[in-house]
């Protein structure tokens, strides 16, 4: 009779079930490591979109609300403009009302006795060290001159009159032209006159403008 020995085929055979299990356990660690490493780098990376999603959330709210001040601005410029354009309005009316008053006052003292132009004392001084031929003569004689016609439209004027003499003519040029409320003050013509008794005169005439 023949005899078989199945222990070392058993043994082996137990071998190598150990050794399948053995592997089977480390594969399956091995998973479970890599699914962990996955979620911490997916939750990882989950955090950082988050953050990234809150400052874009935040960066954005305050672009609306520079949009928001933008707007607000432009509003305000447009009334700022708009009451600035009333304001000009008014002031004009107001010098076209005031203007043509202070005009003729400012003649009115040019040719009152004691009298003379308007203009800053320290101009008035500058032109004395200066040039005193342009400085007005606060003695003369105003009676001397007389005004026949003025005229005044868009602040450009004509006045036409009698002088006794071509000196008298000059002195109210002169008077004119430091004056701050005249400019551009320019002789067109002179000539020979004669007053109401026949006494010789000077007849001029002259343009200007106006400031007011």
């Amino acid at each position: 009779m023949i005899r078989i020995n199945l222990l070392p085929e058993a043994k082996r055979a137990a071998a190598t079930g150990g050794n399948a299990q053995t592997w089977a356990v480390i594969y399956l660690l091995s998973c479970l490591a890599w699914a962990v490493v996955l979620v911490l780098f997916f939750l990882n990376k989950h955090g950082v979109l988050e953050e990234q999603n809150a400052k874009n959330d935040e960066l954005q709210g305050l672009i609306d609300r520079a949009k928001s001040q933008s707007e607000n601005i432009a509003e305000v410029e447009a009334k700022l403009a708009k009451s600035k354009q009333l304001e000009e309005v008014v002031g004009g009316l107001q010098a076209a009302r005031q203007g043509p008053a202070r005009v003729l006052l400012e003649l009115s003292k040019i040719l009152s006795e004691g009298g003379g132009p308007t203009v800053p004392p320290d101009q008035l001084d500058a032109m004395r060290r200066d040039n005193p031929l342009l400085v007005y003569n606060p003695g003369w004689d105003v009676r001397r001159l007389w005004i026949d016609t003025f005229e005044e439209a868009s602040r450009h004027c004509t006045i036409s009159g009698n002088g006794k003499t071509n000196e008298d003519v000059a002195e109210f040029l002169r008077r004119l032209n430091i004056s701050e409320v005249f400019d551009k003050v320019t002789l067109q013509s002179t000539s020979a006159s004669s007053d109401r008794e026949g006494s010789p005169t000077v007849r001029f005439s002259l343009t200007c403008e106006v400031k007011y």
